[in-house]
């Protein structure tokens, strides 16, 4: 695979064509000049250093496919054509997302109709590391308490890369980074197998709205919250000072395990049956 190399200043414009500009157009003119640095012969090498799917079995069930030079994340199928996925490498190696997305992460793209590949990396380390520590703390992770906490955010000067803001008063996590740009030059498509059915199409074959970038991406704001659903979310939002925490913590703690002994000491002190 090529070496990963700084794409700060990387740059080749894409004119659309008339058609393109009336499918495309409403999309951020920045993101027509981020090609794809990953080629046809670097996915061999990829594929075998990168785990793509949960269970081992399944990774056969997806074919890996470098971007042409024309490509731009926005671009959907055309028509007739076998309906794809645009993925980030560092969505795998970094934060550990594997295929098919989990139940809770297509929930909170379904409600927020927000294209995989249209979600910023650190939204998606916000949305990895709430179902990280849901699970570790066995509780199913929540859609709602996540659409509670975090409001879909698009940063100036919009429709462009979307992303997850904490509502004031709400955070749970910090950034996974404060600066992370260089995911959107290493992208390629997932194709299904010859002969199966992909998870990212409904049973007539057509794309669920998170698969290709939407200009309808919307903030999908829960307001409040069941009994449940707030005995849970106050356990999150108290782990940081139960664990003798000064700050929120930071998604890289928890996806990069540099804080995983320190979160199970909770469980060793017993502390959760005083916090419930």
């Amino acid at each position: 695979m090529a070496k990963k190399k700084s794409c700060q200043n990387v740059r080749n414009p894409r004119v659309l064509s008339p058609a393109e500009r009336e499918l495309y157009g409403w999309v951020d003119p920045e993101v027509f000049t981020q090609s794809s640095v990953l080629a046809s012969e670097h996915l061999p090498e990829l594929r075998r250093e990168m785990r793509l799917a949960q269970d081992l079995a399944l990774e056969r069930d997806y074919v890996l496919e470098a971007a042409g030079p024309s490509d731009r994340l926005p671009f959907r199928a055309l028509e007739d054509r076998t309906h794809f996925l645009w993925v980030y490498v560092e969505l795998f190696t970094r934060l550990g997302v594997r295929l098919p997305f989990s139940d809770f992460q297509r929930e909170v793209l379904t409600w927020c109709q927000v294209a995989a590949s249209q979600l910023h990396l650190n939204g998606w380390a916000f949305l990895r590391t709430f179902e990280r520590v849901c699970l570790h703390f066995g509780f199913r992770p929540f859609w709602r308490i996540f659409l509670y906490t975090y409001q879909l955010h698009a940063p100036p000067p919009g429709n462009g890369f979307l992303s997850f803001r904490a509502y004031q008063g709400r955070r749970l996590f910090d950034a996974f980074e404060e600066s992370i740009q260089e995911f959107k030059w290493h992208y390629f498509k997932v194709l299904p197998l010859l002969g199966t059915r992909p998870f990212w199409v409904d049973d007539e074959g057509s794309p669920y709205p998170w698969v290709y970038w939407n200009s309808e991406a919307r903030e999908c704001r829960v307001m409040a919250l069941d009994p449940l659903e707030t005995l849970a979310f106050d356990f999150l939002q108290s782990l940081p000072v139960c664990l003798g925490k000064r700050s929120n913590f930071r998604c890289r703690w928890i996806l990069d395990h540099s804080d995983a002994e320190i979160v199970s000491l909770l469980i060793w002190r017993n502390k959760v049956a005083s916090i419930v």
